[in-house]
């Protein structure tokens, strides 16, 4: 099995967390199957809450009842293309939940989402939450879907429009949802999380944790604890997802 790791804090300027995340594995036939969600509701009130809840909840069934009701017998093609509808799916009903409740700002929340099948992976990616990985002392990140990001990353750390999202779920009929493969590697690590928790980090803090279970945890503490003497005021989520070294 893959070691896990999610955590959450309310932050120091919200009176309830939008955040929320998923992780699910199993073992079956064999391989192994892992699912690691990371979404920041917005919408204000708890519109943003029920959005990334209501996100994470059906993805949650989908990885417990139609991942394996075959179609994990198809290849990770086309479990990523059965994803790929989900979500869209997901944003049309979150439109629609919006103009039932009769608001005029509608919900929705980003998401970020690791999929493993063995020895093969994917990320999709909707919004500004990010999926770090790191391979080989290499790290890779997903791209924010901000106004800011059509310039220069560390020009975007200090853009005001950095918060401006131009993608995520429930909001728009169309989305862009950006997907990203791989090999997954002995000793690779992923580290999925919200804007709330890297938006204060420079990018070197942001690095593989080569550490224990319990150690990793201390790491994510520690970055609570930095980012909100930064002066952070939204909701802080991560999940570490880390794949063991060969024997």
């Amino acid at each position: 099995m893959i070691d896990t790791i999610g955590m959450t804090d309310i932050g120091n300027g919200r009176p309830s967390n939008q955040d929320a995340y998923l992780l699910r594995q199993k073992e079956k036939n064999g391989k192994l199957y892992l699912l690691a969600v990371v979404c920041d509701g917005m919408g204000g009130l708890k519109k943003g809450e029920i959005a990334s809840h209501y996100i994470v909840e059906v993805l949650k069934q989908w990885f417990d009842e139609t991942l394996f009701d075959g179609l994990e017998t198809m290849g990770i093609d086309m479990i990523e293309q059965n994803l790929i509808d989900l979500i869209r799916k997901i944003n049309q009903n979150l439109l629609l939940m919006s103009r039932r409740m009769e608001e005029t700002k509608s919900m929705g929340s980003t998401l970020t989402l690791l999929f493993v099948e063995e020895h093969e992976f994917f990320v999709l990616n909707v919004g500004d939450s990010r999926t770090y990985w790191f391979d080989r002392d290499r790290k890779f990140v997903t791209t924010d879907h901000t106004l800011a990001e059509l310039e220069l990353r560390e020009q975007a750390k200090k853009d005001p429009r950095r918060h401006i999202l131009i993608q995520c779920v429930g909001v728009t009929k169309d989305i862009r949802i950006d997907c990203y493969k791989g090999r997954l590697n002995p000793g690779m690590e992923f580290l999925l999380c919200t804007d709330g928790f890297y938006g204060l980090l420079e990018e070197e803090e942001i690095y593989q944790v080569e550490a224990s279970k319990e150690q990793i945890k201390e790491w994510v503490q520690k970055c609570f604890q930095k980012v909100k003497r930064r002066g952070e005021l939204d909701n802080l989520s991560c999940v570490i997802v880390k794949v063991p070294n060969k024997k």
